[in-house]
């Protein structure tokens, strides 16, 4: 939408003096009824009377439809006009980063209706969304007509016929555009940096530093605007309230919010668009989606061409000129356009359709729609959570930044449940076949073993992951709103669970069992607050056999229901079955099947040698633990844990006592990847984070209700985006994990099909980042280990963290060059496989 802004007067002036005419048209045609229904004599006057009549009929047909199809006639100029410079350089678009962008496209549209709507509303008129958005959308098209008036002058005529006063349209027309222009001020301060550095003039850079401050100041006043403008009668007054909001600030709060949500969707869209035809920078996406927005605003301002079409498309190319050749740049931002405008005619076709259908089922599906929006938004974001992560899992998988550690060990012990191996694996440490318990209890990888029935493949693990961790984020919605009463709140912490930082880095490092863990508890948590003691422990049962220390947590799951449930025998026996279960597998099992103590006692030698000795001294010897915790690297891990929900859950902190065993591993551990977000060992802590940020806001609603619930939503929703950016590994964080995407190996379907070929009962020997593609076999080793005892030995010689080192690596497959042990069965790249001569190859 770009509009000369200098033309609004004008505009408003021409659509009122139009309006007028027609008035008196329809008032003089009343007038000479009365005055001449009884005279059949005076034939002219009624004649003059029809065709005043006839006229303004036709006028108001004139804007709607035939304008419309003027508008259309337009737009397909443009885009055969631009079309011959679009097919000299697209090829093949990469589909679904395409149907990405035209999605962000048609939300950008929808969103942006949805604020009409509100702020119809707002002014007293509940016009019904799908009549509002059809009305708003038929107006937007016409600002392709040449002549900038016609999406006013359609949008006053069409809602006046709703009830709506012209002067109130009016005003409604100057908020929409002030907070247009307003929140995209905001949002490219995102792109400041970009634009700082190559794209504006040098000259105009010293206001770099106070941009932002005057945005702020800005945004403020607007907000406030009804409390800070004085409500007298005088005529400036008069004249600055007519173009401001005059809602409370919460409600333009709102709006504004939903302001920024679809221009993230316009700049993402914009992003995803261009990357489908061409190479978009990943580490840049967030800077270029706030520059692609400040283009929006470049042509939203200008009255150079009636759609500015042209000024923004110069602007874009100016921009990726520090990256692109111009030819391509110009492409880029023609091509993102055109895609825009076809969204823009599809979202008025589907609003059309849906207007007009008469089908039961379409209101059959409004009504359960209305009725369970916040559900379906929720599972709209769990589904693209899933999406996502399942996605770029296979990605890793794929181009072998997967390892044996960890994800080959789970997979071969999955596999070798199967085959009737049950929880077996090749010692990850050895050559030996060793049971799964000598080094943890996790015995869910037996009841996740039939699903190698369905699909024998390390995928399964990693799409099973991103699903379960996913439907953590529906638990949360539940307790709080079982909690707190309220489905905005409920939804907003549910989509911070999804954004954590530690809930995603533990997605994308490889698969572990305790993952799971995080929503299981939620859900048992969820059964136990609602005396669903079936589904509870079944929950807790999945929980347990996620990992050895969660037994722990059961147990305190025990006390919870002898004290605050107040059953005593339930309580007692989850309580004491529970410390059993633990004491007899740290104890005994592990021990005995490991031939020694627990791996990880040794992380704790500061405070002893047993599992006893460490809780004994930790209690008697408190200032000990409390000065092992108060270190620079134990609270910066306390402040990523819990910045996602702002550090609200200290307000309440009596549901974190839950997740008090892992504090204690983690906190009090020598070995510092416990305390590292990237690892899986913040699985049974995230849950009781946000339990206890639900309770934290029951608490402080309750001790302070004069502060409204929508600004805990907002302080939540900020928070999120704030640790999703500075912590998460998202592609527009600030350090986002895209490796993956920028580093793919090109001969990666070579070499998997290469491996997929070696039969299961030959013996390997591999690199790391080989051994979850070589894992479903009876015997696999990671080199240097079993180099002897192999029959195959494959190496990936491009791994930086390669052990013992990637110099020591590329130095034993050049030894094996020479041992006449063995021979080279295949060589490409940095892939290499030896094979020994005893063995006939079948490969």
């Amino acid at each position: 939408m770009n509009q000369p802004c200098l033309c609004y007067n004008l505009g408003m002036k021409l659509v009122n003096s139009i309006l007028f005419t027609a008035k008196n048209l329809t008032s003089k045609r009343i007038e000479q009824f009365r005055k001449f229904s009884f005279r059949k004599t005076n034939i002219t006057a009624i004649a003059t009377v029809i065709m005043n009549n006839k006229l303004l009929s036709f006028f108001k047909f004139f804007i709607g439809w035939p304008l419309s199809f003027v508008a259309l006639f337009f737009i397909f100029k443009t885009i055969l006009s631009n079309s011959p410079e679009i097919l000299s350089y697209v090829k093949t678009p990469t589909l679904p980063l395409l149907a990405g962008g035209i999605l962000c496209f048609f939300s950008y549209y929808i969103l942006r209706a949805i604020v009409w709507k509100i702020l119809l509303k707002e002014s007293g008129h509940d016009i019904a969304l799908k009549e509002s958005t059809y009305l708003w959308g038929l107006a937007e098209l016409k600002r392709y007509v040449p002549g900038n008036i016609w999406s006013f002058l359609t949008k006053t005529l069409s809602f006046e016929e709703k009830g709506v006063e012209r002067k109130i349209i009016t005003k409604l027309l100057f908020i929409e555009i002030g907070m247009f222009l307003l929140s995209c001020l905001i949002f490219s301060l995102l792109g400041l940096n970009f634009l700082y550095k190559g794209v504006l003039p040098e000259n105009i850079n010293f206001f770099y530093p106070a941009v932002t401050p005057f945005v702020i100041i800005v945004l403020l006043l607007y907000i406030f605007n009804k409390r800070i403008i004085p409500k007298n009668n005088n005529k400036f007054s008069i004249f600055i309230r007519f173009f401001l909001p005059d809602f409370e600030p919460a409600i333009i709060v709102n709006l504004l919010l939903i302001n920024l949500l679809f221009l993230f969707f316009y700049g993402l869209g914009y992003f995803l668009v261009i990357s489908s035809v061409v190479y978009m920078p990943l580490n840049q996406s967030l800077s270029l989606i706030g520059f692609f927005v400040f283009s929006l605003l470049t042509g939203y301002l200008s009255f150079i061409t009636p759609m500015g079409l042209g000024v923004r498309e110069g602007m874009v190319t100016l921009g990726l000129t520090k990256f692109l050749v111009i030819g391509i740049a110009g492409f880029s931002s023609i091509f993102a356009r055109i895609n825009l405008i076809i969204t823009e005619i599809l979202f008025i076709a589907f609003i059309y359709a849906w207007r007009n259908s008469k089908s039961k089922f379409l209101s059959i599906a409004e009504e359960f729609i209305s009725k369970n929006l916040h559900l379906i938004l929720l599972f709209i974001f769990i589904f693209l959570y899933i999406l996502y992560f399942s996605s770029i899992s296979f990605l890793r998988y794929d181009n072998f930044f997967t390892g044996r550690f960890d994800l080959g060990n789970m997979d071969q012990t999955v596999w070798n449940t199967i085959h009737g191996r049950i929880f077996q694996l090749t010692d990850p440490n050895g050559t030996s076949t060793i049971s799964r318990l000598s080094y943890h209890a996790d015995f869910i990888l037996i009841i996740m073993s039939p699903l190698y029935f369905i699909w024998s493949n390390p995928k399964v693990l990693l799409l099973l992951q991103s699903f379960v961790l996913g439907l953590g984020a529906y638990f949360v919605y539940l307790i709080s709103k079982d909690i707190l009463k309220n489905k905005n709140i409920s939804l907003i912490l549910a989509l911070s669970y999804l954004l954590s930082p530690s809930i995603q880095f533990s997605n994308l490092y490889d698969f572990h069992p305790v993952t799971l863990a995080t929503t299981f508890l939620l859900g048992a948590f969820y059964f136990v607050r609602r005396n669903r003691y079936l589904w509870f422990f079944i929950f807790l049962t999945l929980s347990v056999l996620c990992k050895e220390q969660i037994w722990v947590i059961s147990a305190i799951f025990g006390l919870y229901i002898f004290f605050i449930k107040n059953k005593k025998l339930l309580g007692s026996a989850t309580a004491f079955i529970s410390l059993g279960a633990f004491y007899y597998t740290v104890t005994y099992l592990i021990p005995g099947a490991r031939g020694s103590e627990h791996f990880a006692l040794s992380y704790y030698s500061e405070l002893g040698d047993t599992p006893f000795t460490i809780i004994r001294n930790f209690i008697i010897d408190p200032v000990k633990t409390i000065m092992l915790i108060l270190q620079r690297e134990p609270i910066l891990y306390l402040y990523k844990l819990f910045m996602p929900v702002g550090f609200i859950s200290f307000a309440s902190p009596a549901s974190l006592l839950f997740a008090a065993p892992d504090f204690f591993i983690n906190l009090l551990s020598s070995n510092s990847q416990l305390r590292d977000l990237y690892y899986q060992y913040t699985s049974a802590i995230t849950p009781f984070i946000f339990i206890s940020a639900i309770y934290s806001i029951q608490f402080l609603i309750k001790k302070f209700p004069k502060i409204s619930i929508s600004y805990f939503a907002w302080y939540l929703i900020f928070s999120a985006l704030i640790s999703a950016y500075f912590i998460g590994p998202m592609p527009l964080s600030k350090n986002p994990s895209i490796s993956v995407f920028t580093e793919q190996l090109k001969n990666r379907n070579e070499i998997s099909k290469f491996l997929a070929n070696i039969p299961e009962e030959y013996s390997i020997a591999a690199t790391n980042n080989l051994g979850s593609h070589l894992s479903r076999r009876q015997n696999i080793y990671i080199i240097p280990l079993g180099m002897e005892k192999a029959d195959i030995i494959t190496f990936l010689l491009n791994d930086k963290f390669a052990q013992p080192s990637l110099p020591a690596q590329k130095e034993f497959a050049q030894s094996l060059k020479q041992d006449k042990r063995y021979y080279l069965l295949y060589e490409s790249g940095d892939f290499v496989v030896f094979k020994k001569y005893a063995k006939s190859s079948t490969i």
